[in-house]
């Protein structure tokens, strides 16, 4: 963008000076704005959605610390027989913590191996046997928060985070080129400008770069979801 400005600086050393006129200058300014206009809107739009991706994974990740909480509680309350059951449900909070909040740049929110552990657990509930309608109301509770978990785990694969097409980027980054080479175009050739305009670029591109980061928020990037939920399950899961 800072290279837009620049080839407006040195469209106006070899333009005529009837091109660069105050009349010159007010179409130009006017054009400019429609530009900065609609890139603000797309640029506000972006944010929006970003940010609206970024909430619903948040909301997602908490949802899951609490129904790991909840699930444990109730396989505790169950009872003895209930701990190959709570056993498996935390190897799978382990895992599960793991692949969401692992330093790998890959995206892993459908690894198998963890999806096999959350089977496991299923299989251990439902293999429970109740002895009396308390224990019955407690099974069925802990189906129904299983249920809500395997819910939450293809959420998160549904709704990774927003992705921006490369073609629109390549169209907003033109616009903004078009921006600075019209403030380029009028404004004088000197140090302080030039500085200014490099700058001010690096403050467009650098909002760019952490609206692309929020909205992806379950990859390794600079925005990333809090993992505090899935660290107070685990501290809690197992439990006496």
């Amino acid at each position: 963008m800072s290279g837009g400005a620049l080839s407006g600086m040195v469209a106006a050393w070899v333009l005529p000076d009837h091109h660069l006129s105050r009349k010159s200058a007010t179409a130009v300014k006017l054009a400019a704005s429609l530009v900065v206009l609609l890139t603000s809107l797309v640029l506000a739009l972006m944010l929006s959605a970003a940010n609206s991706s970024f909430s619903v994974n948040a909301g997602i990740v908490k949802k899951l610390g609490s129904d790991l909480i909840h699930l444990d509680h109730v396989l505790r309350v169950y009872g003895p027989e209930a701990n190959g059951a709570r056993a498996d449900l935390r190897a799978y909070a382990t895992w599960k913590n793991e692949e969401l909040f692992s330093a790998s740049p890959v995206p892993t929110t459908t690894n198998r191996a963890t999806a096999d552990l959350l089977d496991k657990l299923l299989d251990s509930i439902l293999s429970l046997a109740p002895a009396d309608r308390r224990q019955t109301a407690l099974v069925a509770q802990a189906q129904t928060i299983t249920a809500n978990i395997y819910a939450g785990r293809w959420l998160l694969w549904e709704n990774p985070g927003t992705t921006v097409p490369i073609q629109f980027l390549f169209v907003l980054i033109g616009w903004l080129f078009l921006i600075f080479l019209s403030f380029g175009l009028f404004a004088p050739v000197n140090a302080t400008v030039v500085t200014s305009f490099f700058l001010t670029s690096l403050a467009v591109m650098g909002a760019i770069l952490m609206i692309l980061e929020l909205g992806d928020p379950m990859h390794q990037s600079l925005v990333r979801i809090s993992s505090e939920p899935m660290r107070i399950a685990l501290a809690e899961i197992g439990r006496p």
